[in-house]
């Protein structure tokens, strides 16, 4: 019996223990994990029961269903829209043609009989075929492989990209990589990997196993959800790859589709008076449709408005007729002629606008201290669907009121609030005085001075580039160790080099006026878009657009455009290369101050400086941009610290005056470079992120000085300033040490710019003095980028 224990026949429980007050591990045990959730903005909670989760997830699975049918029923039936399949070989020795073949093999069509793009080589090509063994239409689109944004553009219309890769031959990293990425990064919808060469590895298929398994891992390394490529030298995998194309759904790319765009089938003209005449596009519709009172934009040619669009053919999604009339079963014309509400041409609004924002005979000093007297711009976004104000400024015509995007507008309210005498001190005294000269490092922020068009360029020499290259990343590397530091020449004036700067207290916390009075401010500043809340106008206007579009997505249409004559030599042959037209959301084509996020391109090593010119893509556009870098903090005042490059492995944000895009698209930014494979050089990446007026940003100069001597709590500085006046003139700004010291300036001492200066505590020999200043920057326009022909 070793071993052995009673244990009672009856399973007593004992009483727990009795407390007035749980601890926090009772309390765990109690709720298992689980936590209570605070309510939001004072609502109340309302406990869903799980029938109720039940119906909504029901309800949810019944419409994703519904949008299922119906986005297949665009590719089916006889007037089933096309796939626009886009074919990329990633290697020089693989032939687009071959590709284009070895889909084709499996299908009912003769492939002796097949329109062969080339057969030496990849010529670019838009083809269409019909497989009546899977009962689809299907668009080939080969890009011209010379031309890096040819490529981009044939991908952001397909809906299946096909990329060719080798078994003998390797994927270059200064091209084939790089159009992955970038094509990642622009949105790219469903893709197919496939080999065509694999027989020049070994004859026998189990030799060519491993390089197949190779290539399938690089493919998985930029597309992880796909397992497999196809070799289309086989029959099975042919078929199996012509199967997935016809039968499967591609995956949405959401920028796009959120607006309606064609690729053109034949194009024709009709020259008209003036030098302005028809371009008539035929092609099927995609995306939410066309509206004849919207723009359309061509790639690198412009925007352009529609005379109207002919309906040639309905889709298979359009409605069934309710009437009982057999004429209404019938593919009759439909006309949509544009009406007197269309969208216009301009840039900018009026040059002369008679209302009462700029009062110019009010009181107003520069830079602050008393602001002028402007009305409040920040408007919330209207709900009427013309876009109307209820009450506009005096003298405001009916052309000028479409382009203010909000109902309430207060001509009353005025914002004459003077800034603090210790936030903002007064750095000039004469409005009208402009600095004559400055440092050389300070010149690129003054006036915003065009170059001169008729300077010829010279090709320097390679020693001449990499001296101007070394100083260029010596620029950038002295600003990432002593960012925002400046030194006053002996001989010049403080007074005269900052005179358009101003000190603040604390930059994220000061009031900034957005419309202050500025010599520098360029002109387009009072004549921009402006949107109170950038969402809810995006959501709005994405709303309206998918309810008054005119064709929807598988009609089969005709647009008539005004079209320039003197722009005909830059179209070619639908047939060769593609010719898409993207249809434009409202107020599309207005400029506004635009945001975008913007993050270095991890292999581009040059250095990126503010307001250099660089092309920036968003969605359908390519602009030339001069930006302006800043932080990405989210400040109470909505004032930002201006940068001068753009440092690498940091999200900056780049403000500049250009079309507003409402879908929130990928950015990808570039250099044209002719010695690069590519043509172009990539900069980095980012998306558009809003359109904000109210975005003030700052540059900040730093003044040092040397401690000199040291008396109790009372330091004597040099070297900051060089003369008495200008130490009388920014006696009133803060000034702070490396060590996070603050202080300010008691006294001047003598006339070569030495002063005493008290501080909150003690400072050490090795401290540096410093005095912050910041000047408004605004941002700069933009202009559409074209290629040269």
């Amino acid at each position: 019996m070793a071993g052995h224990s009673h244990r009672s026949a009856f399973g007593k429980n004992h009483k727990s223990f009795k407390s007035k007050h749980a601890s926090k591990g009772a309390l765990k045990r109690l709720f298992k994990g689980k936590v209570e959730r605070d309510p939001v903005n004072g609502k109340t909670i309302k406990t869903v029961s799980k029938l109720q989760r039940r119906n909504k997830a029901k309800q949810i699975r019944s419409v994703k269903i519904q949008e299922s049918v119906e986005n297949r029923k665009l590719f089916e039936g006889a007037n089933g829209a096309e796939k626009i399949i886009t074919v990329i070989p990633l290697t020089p020795d693989v032939d687009a043609s071959k590709m284009v073949q070895g889909l084709l093999q499996s299908s009912d069509l003769d492939v002796n009989e097949l329109p062969v793009f080339n057969e030496i080589g990849n010529v670019p090509g838009v083809r269409n075929y019909d497989i009546k063994k899977f009962k689809s239409k299907l668009k080939v689109i080969v890009p011209d492989m010379g031309n890096f944004l040819h490529i981009l553009d044939c991908a952001k219309v397909a809906d299946f990209v096909i990329f060719g890769l080798s078994g003998t031959a390797e994927v270059d990293e200064e091209f084939g990589e790089q159009i992955v990425r970038a094509l990642e990064l622009q949105g790219i919808s469903s893709v197919m990997g496939v080999v065509t060469n694999l027989s020049e590895v070994h004859p026998k298929e189990k030799f060519q196993l491993d390089v197949k398994q190779s290539l399938e891992s690089y493919f998985r390394h930029f597309f992880p959800n796909e397992e497999k490529i196809f070799n289309l030298e086989k029959a099975s995998d042919s078929l199996n790859a012509l199967r997935q194309l016809c039968q499967k759904m591609p995956r949405p790319v959401t920028w796009r589709d959120q607006r309606g765009y064609l690729i053109a089938d034949t194009v024709d003209y009709q020259p008209g008076a003036n030098g302005m005449g028809q371009l008539i596009v035929s092609g099927t519709t995609r995306g939410i449709g066309f509206d004849a009172d919207r723009l359309v934009h061509i790639p690198d040619l412009g925007d352009f408005q529609l005379s109207g669009i002919e309906k040639v053919r309905a889709s298979s999604r359009s409605k069934k007729p309710t009437s009982n009339d057999p004429l209404d079963s019938l593919d009759l014309e439909t006309q949509f002629a544009s009406t007197d509400n269309r969208d216009t041409l301009d840039d900018f609004a009026p040059e002369k606008l008679e209302d009462e924002y700029y009062d110019e005979d009010d009181d107003f000093e520069y830079n602050g201290l008393k602001s002028a007297r402007f009305d409040d711009h920040g408007f919330l976004p209207g709900e009427k669907e013309n876009f109307q104000p209820k009450k506009v400024p005096k003298g405001t015509s009916d052309y000028q009121a479409k382009w203010y995007l909000d109902d309430v507008i207060d001509s009353t309210t005025t914002a004459d609030d003077d800034f603090e005498e210790d936030d903002e001190e007064m750095m000039v005294e004469d409005e009208d005085a402009l600095p004559d000269n400055d440092m050389a490092m300070d010149a690129d922020d003054g006036d915003f001075e065009e170059a001169e068009d008729d300077e010829a360029f010279v090709d320097l020499s390679p020693e001449e580039e990499e001296r101007q290259l070394n100083e260029y990343r010596a620029m950038e590397k002295e600003d990432r160790e002593f960012p925002d530091e400046i030194e006053l020449h002996p001989a010049e004036s403080g007074i005269e080099r900052l005179k358009r700067y101003r000190g603040l207290k604390n930059l994220y916390n000061c009031v900034w006026n957005v419309d202050e009075k500025d010599p520098t401010c360029p002109e387009e500043w009072r004549r921009v878009l402006r949107i109170g809340n950038y969402k809810n106008t995006s959501n709005r206007l994405l709303k309206e657009a998918r309810n008054k579009v005119q064709v929807i997505a598988g009609d089969r249409i005709t647009l008539h455009i005004n079209f320039p004559q003197h722009l005909l030599e830059k179209i070619v042959d639908p047939s060769q290369l593609l010719f898409a037209v993207y249809g434009l959301l409202y107020h599309e084509h207005k400029n506004a101050v635009v945001n975008f996020s913007l993050k270095r391109w991890e292999e581009y090593d040059n250095p990126v400086p503010a307001k250099e010119p660089i092309v920036v893509q968003y969605g359908v556009r390519r602009y030339t941009i001069n930006p302006l870098f800043s932080g990405t903090t989210n400040t109470p005042n909505n004032v930002h610290k201006f940068e001068k490059f753009l440092h690498p492995e940091t999200l900056s944000v780049a403000t500049c005056i250009a079309p507003v895009d409402f879908t929130q698209s990928p950015a990808i930014f570039f250099k044209p470079n002719p010695n690069d494979p590519k043509g172009i050089e990539l900069i980095g990446q980012g998306t558009f992120l809003n359109a904000d007026h109210t975005r003030v940003m700052a540059k900040r100069a730093v003044l040092t000085g040397h401690p000199f001597r040291f008396h109790k709590s009372v330091v004597t500085v040099r070297y900051m300033f060089f003369n008495s006046e200008d130490v009388e003139w920014f006696k009133s700004i803060p000034l702070f040490t490396k060590s996070g010291r603050s202080g300010f300036i008691k006294e001047s001492l003598g006339t070569h710019g030495y002063f005493k200066a008290t501080f909150d505590a003690k400072l050490s020999a090795q401290d540096v003095v410093a005095m912050s200043l910041y000047k408004r920057m605004w941002p700069l326009t933009s202009a559409p980028w074209s290629p040269e022909i």
